[in-house]
């Protein structure tokens, strides 16, 4: 039955059942038992065989009288003990500085004498307004232009014509360029026969929005800001997903996946990542180790779905217990 067993480690408390010893040599009519010192050493005992047949009781005889007890041995005596060494001898104290001499205060300056206020100017008198200036009269106003000419329009000239290229300026009047790698197909489509197709690297320097489903065929060197990933997104239903590490075969090889069927981390040696409705068998699973803490630290408290073989439980007091 599976269940969660203990590792007995130094310092833990054993919970041992159905305890067997097995490979002891054969010991003839005799047996072999386990014992356990006072001093907790463990070992075997030989000619531990079960005892002979009784005899048949004899009459009971007047009791014997009881010998004297036997003398205690004497205690050995104690060692003697070893000298204290000598403790050093302190340093002396250095001497203190003297004080320096304290300096005498300056003396305090005399105040200056007060200077004679200056008497008041007298006001000027206010000044006459002017008389205004007549206006003058106003300037004619000067005719109109002449509007030139329009110039006739002429034929652009475009250079490297093809089928759906679009064309750019060449920066000269009446001259545009047919761009080769730049197309444009009204009938376009996903199977690489875009609506609009650039042939070469494209810089972008701002946002980049894109409203449909984004396919990148081949990618070096992904770098991700984002710190999770979501894989299956928009999925309403249970299913297998992971990573795949192509190894000889086109879209196959190393997997590390969730195991839907277990609810388990997984590995599989021939994972396809081009079967996405398959449900994958792992090879080996991920072992979980749940650590116990406060209101959840005993095995009785671990998840349902942590409950499984090969998982690992430490307690708060760091008992250990596996899953099997």
């Amino acid at each position: 039955m599976a269940d969660w067993k203990k590792v007995i480690v130094s310092g833990s408390a054993a919970e041992l059942a159905n305890l067997s010893l097995s490979n002891l040599a054969t010991q003839g009519s005799e047996d072999t038992v386990l014992v356990i010192s006072p001093a907790g050493v463990v070992g075997t005992r030989e000619n531990a065989a079960s005892s002979g047949s009784s005899g048949s009781s004899g009459s009971s005889g007047s009791s014997g009288t009881s010998g004297d007890d036997g003398t205690s041995g004497s205690s050995g005596s104690s060692g003697s003990s070893g000298t204290s060494g000598s403790s050093g001898s302190s340093g002396s104290s250095g001497t203190s500085g003297e004080d320096g001499a304290a300096g005498t205060s300056g003396s305090s300056g005399s105040s200056g004498v007060d200077g004679t206020s200056g008497s008041s100017g007298t006001s000027g008198d206010d000044g006459t307004s002017g008389s205004s200036g007549s206006s003058g009269s106003s300037g004619s106003s000067g005719s109109s232009g002449s509007s030139g000419s329009s110039g006739t329009s002429g034929a652009a000239t475009i250079t490297n014509e093809g089928n759906d290229r679009v064309t750019t300026s060449t920066g000269t009047p009446g001259e545009l360029n047919a761009e080769q790698k730049l197309t444009f197909a009204s009938a376009g489509g996903s199977d690489g026969n875009g609506l609009l197709t650039v042939t070469g690297d494209v810089i972008i320097t701002h946002d980049l929005t894109v409203d449909g489903t984004a396919s990148f065929r081949n990618t070096e060197n992904l770098l991700v800001k984002d710190r999770f990933i979501l894989l299956a997104s928009g999925s309403t239903t249970v299913g297998d997903g992971g990573l795949v590490i192509q190894q000889t075969v086109q879209d196959k090889g190393e997997g590390f996946f969730f195991d839907a069927g277990t609810t388990r981390w997984g590995f599989s040696g021939s994972l396809d990542a081009d079967d996405g409705s398959a449900a994958f068998a792992p090879d080996a699973f991920v072992s979980s180790v749940v650590i116990g803490g406060s209101g959840t630290d005993t095995i009785n408290t671990v998840a349902s779905r942590y409950q499984a073989k090969g998982n690992i439980f430490v307690s708060s007091s760091q008992d250990i217990y596996i899953y099997s």
